[in-house]
C-alpha cells in the first residue's frame, strides 16, 4: 500500500522523536640486545561521555552497564582497551551532558567524575553535543523542516539563523571548560583526550531519502557541527587536554554513504535503532584515530605459537563457563598481558601478570561475579598457562 504524505510524515516524526530522545545523548614495551626495557604496567583507563562514547544502539549491549546508558561492548573505549591492553573503567552513558560529570544522570548511576582517581592514566570522552539540547534539537528540527519543504530551500536556517551556534559558543564552550577542568582535578596525572564528533552530513547535497534535511540546510548543519567541534577543541586546549579531530578522517563516511563506508547511521534505511549515531565500524575508526593521535602502543593483533594456544584455551574456557561479558573482558585483558610479556621474553613480568590474573579471579569470586566452579576452572587454566609458557 503506498504511503500518503500524512502517513509518511507520521512515521518520520516518530523516528525523529526517537532521535530527540537519544541523539548524542540517547603504550610501548620493547626488548632488544642483552637488556630488555622495563615493562610498563597496563594503563588505568577511564572512559567518560555521551552516546557517541557509549555506542548507543550497537550490539552487543554491555550487560554490566545500566540499561539507560545504552552502552555497547563494541564502543570505542572497549576497542581502545582491547588494542592497548589497558584496564578499562567505562562509565559512558547515552544522553549525558557536562552536568552529568558532577551529578547523577539516572537513579543508581553515579556522576561520571566518580570513576576518576589520582591513579588514572588515560581519560577519553565525547561530550558537549547534548548541552542545552542544541545539537540533537537542531538535527530533529531541521529534519522536520525538510519534510515540510519537501527538501527544497533552507527552511531551518531561515527560521533559526545563528541561534544554535550562538548557544554553543556562549553556553556549551564554558561548560566544556568546566568539565575538563574537573577531570584534570580528579585525575591530575592522566592524559585526557576530548574527541570531536565525526561528520553526520556531507559537505553539500545531502541524501533526503535517508537524512531528511533540505538541501540548503545541509551546509547549515555542517557549520553547526563544526562550531561544536571547535568548542571542544578550544576547551581541550584551554585545559591541557588533547583534542582528537574527527572531521578530516570522517570525511566521506557520513550518514549519506552506503553501508560499509559510513560511520554514522541515517534516520531511514540504517542498521542502528538509535539513529544518527556511529555504527560499530565508526566506533572502531574513532578508536583507531584516538590511538594514533595519542601515540598509544598496541598489543599484537594475533599472538603466535604458545601464546596463541593460551588465548585459544582461555576463549574456549570463557565460552564453556558462560562468563559475564565484563568479567571476561577484565580477565582476557590480563591473559593478553601474560602472553605479550612471555612473547617478548620478559618472563618475570609475565609471571607478575599471571599473579594479577589469579588475584582478579579471587576478586571476581568474592564479588559474586564468578561461581565457585568458574573460579576453580580459571585457576586450573592459569596453572596450565604457566606450563605452556614455561613460566
Amino acid at each position: 500500500m503506498p504511503r500518503t504524505p500524512a502517513t509518511t510524515a507520521a512515521t518520520s516524526i516518530a523516528a525523529l522523536g526517537s532521535l530527540l530522545g537519544s541523539l548524542l545523548g540517547a603504550s610501548l614495551v620493547t626488548a632488544g640486545g642483552a637488556q630488555a626495557a622495563p615493562a610498563r604496567a597496563a594503563l588505568e583507563y577511564v572512559a567518560l561521555g555521551d552516546s557517541y562514547s557509549s555506542a548507543a544502539g550497537v550490539q552487543p549491549v554491555d550487560p554490566t552497564a545500566p540499561v539507560a546508558c545504552q552502552r555497547s561492548t563494541r564502543n570505542y573505549p572497549h576497542v581502545i582497551a582491547r588494542r592497548t591492553g589497558a584496564q578499562l573503567t567505562d562509565v559512558t552513558c547515552g544522553g549525558a551532558d557536562t552536568t552529568d560529570y558532577r551529578e547523577a544522570q539516572h537513579p543508581g548511576v553515579a556522576p561520571q567524575l566518580d570513576a576518576l582517581s589520582a591513579g588514572t592514566d588515560l581519560v577519553t570522552m565525547t561530550i558537549g553535543g547534548n548541552d542545552s539540547g542544541v545539537f540533537g534539537t537542531a538535527i530533529a528540527q531541521c529534519s522536520l523542516a525538510g519534510f515540510r519543504s519537501g527538501g527544497v530551500g533552507s527552511p531551518c536556517r531561515d527560521e533559526h539563523g545563528s541561534t544554535y551556534e550562538d548557544t554553543v559558543r556562549t553556553s556549551t564552550y564554558p561548560a566544556l571548560v568546566r568539565a575538563l577542568t574537573d577531570v584534570r582535578e580528579r585525575a591530575p596525572r592522566a592524559r585526557v583526550a576530548a574527541l570531536g564528533y565525526p561528520w553526520i552530513l556531507p559537505a553539500t547535497g545531502g541524501c533526503f531519502a535517508s537524512m531528511p534535511v533540505a538541501e540548503g540546510d545541509v551546509a547549515y548543519l555542517r557549520s553547526l557541527q563544526h562550531t561544536l567541534n571547535d568548542a571542544v577543541r578550544r576547551a581541550a586546549e584551554a585545559t591541557g587536554a588533547t583534542y582528537v579531530d574527527m572531521e578530516q578522517v570522517s570525511e566521506g563516511h557520513d550518514a549519506c554513504q552506503p553501508a560499509g563506508t559510513r560511520w554514522i547511521e541515517p534516520v531511514f534505511g540504517g542498521t542502528n535503532p538509535v539513529v544518527v549515531h556511529p555504527n560499530a565500524y565508526g566506533e572502531a575508526r574513532m578508536a583507531a584515530r584516538t590511538i594514533d593521535v595519542l601515540g598509544l602502543a598496541t598489543v599484537p593483533d594475533q599472538p603466535a605459537g604458545r601464546g596463541a594456544k593460551v588465548l585459544k584455551r582461555y576463549d574456549a574456557l570463557a565460552a564453556h563457563q558462560h562468563l559475564r561479558a565484563g568479567v571476561d573482558h577484565r580477565l582476557r585483558t590480563r591473559v593478553w598481558a601474560i602472553v605479550r610479556y612471555a612473547g617478548l621474553g620478559l618472563d618475570s613480568d609475565a609471571r607478575t601478570r599471571l599473579g594479577t590474573f589469579r588475584d582478579q579471579v579471587t576478586r571476581e569470586r568474592r564479588a559474586d561475579r564468578l561461581t565457585r566452579p568458574q573460579a576453580e576452572a580459571l585457576k586450573r587454566f592459569s596453572r596450565r598457562a604457566a606450563e605452556l609458557l614455561d613460566l
